[in-house]
């Protein structure tokens, strides 16, 4: 078995300081951060090149997953937020990155209306595994739902169209589609649902029914040019899975934990209107430490956080935010993205944040 080890943050640059690693390895699992087109002066490269820009990116994914120990046929997951201008333009850049991980990882489209350095149009997050098995496609009922067996955990994206059909429908015919294939809502460690075309808030409440989504407050609505269409990344876990869930509604913090064998996965946002970014971003992240210590871990166990905000483009917004997210963990730190999207499920939420934690 792997120790836990850490890719520096020395790949590229940002335009602060961050306390977090490039990649963080545990055992057969590794996470990136968010791979970025940028240079180690923190420049981005090829500025309004999308397919420069993906070139780049995969490039940089390949290093990273030799100094982490790691083959580019570990590439599982692949989260690829990308600011296109046109289906034409998204298509290119799904093509590339598909032809340079061949081997069939899921490949996870997350259109974004902007980031936050001028010019920059794509990054991607990247999931890994030393045990790995891509599963052949699955199709029915409008639904595709791609599989790949991560050793402790199988990975799924899954998605189906709304044209004809509503929300609800489709998000009941992903949930068919995922017990078909022997996956049990009791079984999930972690998801994340995405919405093209439609209304977040009124999917977000269509979704709330469904067994398989732990938060619709953390929908993410995807930016044009998304297809109408509801999809998730979703994690499953082949140990047993226990839920810790604590609804705080004075200050509208929704936080939930989920724990199996030495991993945890929590989720958190917060809809308190009177808070701005910062404001609900602290929030969370004090409600995911005590989460944590409850169960035993903490912030130096995390290896993974992601967050998810609405807002403007700009610098400020991410690094305001990102302060707050860095103040709770110290170098080497965890893998850490943090991006803008379109909206979420709640529009009271300006954040949702999740972490990936391993215990000893």
């Amino acid at each position: 078995m792997v120790k836990r080890s850490y890719v520096p943050f020395d790949v590229f640059a940002m335009r602060v300081d961050v306390p977090v690693s490039t990649a963080v390895r545990d055992g057969d699992l590794g996470w990136t951060c968010g791979q970025c087109p940028l240079t180690d002066t923190g420049a981005v490269y090829a500025p309004g090149d999308l397919l420069a820009q993906a070139e780049f990116v995969c490039a940089m994914i390949e290093t990273v997953m030799a100094r982490a120990g790691f083959t580019s046929s570990s590439v599982g997951k692949l989260h690829v937020y990308f600011a296109a201008k046109t289906e034409r333009e998204a298509a290119g850049a799904l093509a590339l990155i598909s032809a340079r991980f061949d081997h069939g990882p899921l490949i996870v489209l997350i259109p974004v209306p902007h980031f936050y350095y001028d010019g920059m149009l794509i990054e991607v997050d990247v999931f890994a595994a030393g045990n790995l098995q891509v599963r052949a496609p699955c199709r029915a009922d409008g639904v595709r739902l791609d599989l790949v067996d991560a050793g402790d955990q199988v990975w799924a994206y899954a998605s189906a169209s709304l044209a004809g059909r509503s929300a609800s429908d489709a998000a009941g015919l992903i949930a068919a589609e995922l017990n078909r294939q022997g996956l049990e809502q009791e079984d999930l460690l972690a998801d994340v649902w995405m919405v093209g075309g439609a209304d977040t808030t009124h999917v977000a409440r269509a979704l709330q029914q469904q067994r398989f989504v732990t938060n619709p407050d953390a929908l993410v609505r995807l930016a044009e040019p998304a297809m109408p269409v509801v999809a998730a990344s979703l994690s499953f876990s082949k140990q047993p899975v226990t839920v810790h869930s604590d609804v705080n509604t004075d200050n509208g913090v929704r936080l939930t934990l989920k724990t199996s064998g030495s991993m945890i996965w929590g989720m958190g946002t917060c809809a308190d209107p009177h808070l701005d970014l910062v404001g609900q971003t602290s929030d969370i992240m004090q409600g995911l430490d005590t989460g944590l210590r409850a169960a035993g871990a903490s912030f130096a166990d995390v290896v993974k956080l992601t967050a998810h905000y609405t807002g403007g483009a700009s610098e400020e917004e991410l690094h305001g935010n990102m302060k707050v997210r860095h103040g709770f963990h110290a170098n080497p730190g965890p893998a850490s993205t943090g991006l803008p999207v379109a909206g979420l499920g709640n529009e009271n939420c300006r954040i949702a944040i999740d972490v990936v934690a391993i215990s000893d």
